[in-house]
């Protein structure tokens, strides 16, 4: 596992369609408040979008064109997380989202709203933060916490991989499967 980078200039990764339920105007409007209260950061948005051409105009009005950047489309996820501090979440509808299991699986702490399955992932304060959906203010100060406390970031994102590889690894997988044919009669050679 990489660390994630310490000092300088914070990455912070968003993954996700260009589509208004992802919210990106509020990480934007979070972005702006950032920058204001002049936290030296970096937002990555990997996604596109029909939102694409709307969010980088409210970016330009915002003043945030310097510390926020949309990447379009990317496969390699796990190469965007590795080089981030952490990740954000900012979607108000969601099923079980796989960027969030892969940050916690490249060890990188977590800031994501309660919508889906994401109060399930992410033990609040422990791997990450879950926020309520929508609310900005949460999401600033959590994003804020991690930005300014690097050593608790990392710790999150160190809980955060132990805990993924306890409910996702391949182990809990094959564990799981076979309990799931003994539950149906099939005997264990």
């Amino acid at each position: 596992m990489r660390m994630p980078p310490v000092g300088g200039r914070v990455r912070i990764v968003g993954v996700g369609s260009l589509v208004p339920v992802k919210r990106w105007d509020l990480l934007l409007r979070v972005a702006a408040e950032l920058k204001r209260r002049q936290c030296t950061c970096l937002i990555q948005i990997a996604g596109d979008g029909w939102l694409r051409g709307h969010l980088e105009q409210q970016a330009r009005e915002l003043g945030v064109t310097d510390s926020f950047e949309f990447l379009g489309y990317r496969e390699n996820i796990a190469e965007l997380l590795v080089h981030a501090s952490f990740l954000v979440h900012v979607s108000d509808s969601e099923g079980c989202p796989n960027v969030v299991m892969e940050a916690m699986a490249c060890g990188r702490a977590v800031v994501a709203t309660d919508a889906g399955d994401i109060p399930s992932l992410i033990a609040h304060g422990k791997t990450g933060f879950v926020v309520p959906r929508g609310d900005e203010v949460a999401c600033l100060a959590r994003m804020m916490t991690l930005i300014t406390d690097q050593d608790l970031c990392r710790r999150m994102g160190e809980a955060g991989r132990v805990q993924a590889e306890r409910q996702f690894g391949l182990k809990r997988l094959v564990a799981d499967t076979l309990a799931a044919y003994r539950t149906m009669g099939w005997k264990d050679a």
